[in-house]
């Protein structure tokens, strides 16, 4: 049996294990994936078991996406543009790292790439999953700029600074500084990279103010645990387009699932299975 795991600290709301387990049995594979809660400060240690065979590799969620880089054996040149890994393959005893997250975001706006084109944006937040979605909007959308919400400021200029040059403008906002009011309400996407209005607080909104949603936004909450969240619900009230956080996610996931088995994930069948736990919950 091959095994697969996330990791991450803490674990404990992910639905990798649902999603690849359940793809593992739909086509017949001799795999288990689990979720493994390893502290930042035992990283190091703990990553050195992924090389051994049983391993065919693993996910990485916060706070390891971008920490995890320098103990790999080689990061691909999109992940290391990006600054961040979510996905490892362990090939003949070789952590190898790539980023799907940039698959999973760049799928879920491509139906909506001309009305972002040329137009402002912005996200909350400036972790791991808002590289990548930076990464997607400056190299693939070309939006006119991107705005970026943050509860350390310092951390978003080092996001786009990794970055490197480009011909999108880009600002820094404190996610407390009142003036975020006004780049939400000029800009066309609002992208939520936070965890904020996760299960458990599901009634946490990233927005302290939902008058500044209108029916000109197009609102992408990366959460995907509740399947609504607040801020969709307050964007649908408002009459804007809402792009919930798990088909972002299954893509995600799908990537890394190909990556590891060379198979392409049942992504209809894995959807259903993930919405009935998720309305169940």
């Amino acid at each position: 049996m091959k095994h697969f795991a996330v990791i991450g600290h803490p674990i404990g709301h992910s639905l990798s294990p649902l999603m690849h387990n359940t793809a593992f049995k739909l086509l017949g594979l001799d795999c288990n994936y689990q979720m493994m809660d390893i502290s930042p400060e035992s990283l190091k240690q703990e990553i050195q078991q992924f090389k051994e065979s049983k391993w065919g590799g693993f996910n990485v969620t916060i706070p390891h996406k971008e920490s995890i880089m320098p103990l790999l054996d080689e990061v691909i040149p999109d992940a290391r543009a990006i600054g961040a890994v979510n996905t490892v393959v362990n090939r003949n005893n070789k952590l190898i790292g790539y980023n799907t997250d940039v698959i999973g975001v760049e799928m879920s706006l491509d139906s909506d790439r001309r009305k972002i084109e040329g137009k402002m944006c912005t996200i909350l937040g400036s972790g791991g999953v808002a590289r990548s979605v930076a990464y997607v909007l400056i190299h693939n959308i070309k939006p006119k700029a991107v705005t970026f919400s943050a509860l350390i400021p310092e951390q978003a200029h080092a996001l786009i600074k990794s970055l490197g040059s480009s011909d999108v403008r880009f600002d820094v906002i404190n996610c407390k500084d009142p003036v975020l009011g006004n780049a939400i309400k000029d800009s066309v996407l609002i992208v939520n990279a936070t965890d904020v209005g996760m299960f458990p607080h599901v009634k946490n909104s990233p927005l302290p103010d939902k008058g500044w949603i209108s029916a000109n936004h197009i609102i992408f909450d990366l959460i995907y645990r509740p399947l609504v969240t607040q801020l969709q619900i307050d964007a649908k009230a408002a009459g804007a387009k809402t792009i919930d956080g798990l088909g972002m996610f299954i893509q995600q996931g799908a990537a890394a699932f190909k990556l590891w088995t060379e198979k392409d994930m049942p992504v209809g069948q894995v959807r259903q299975e993930l919405e009935k736990k998720l309305t169940s919950d």
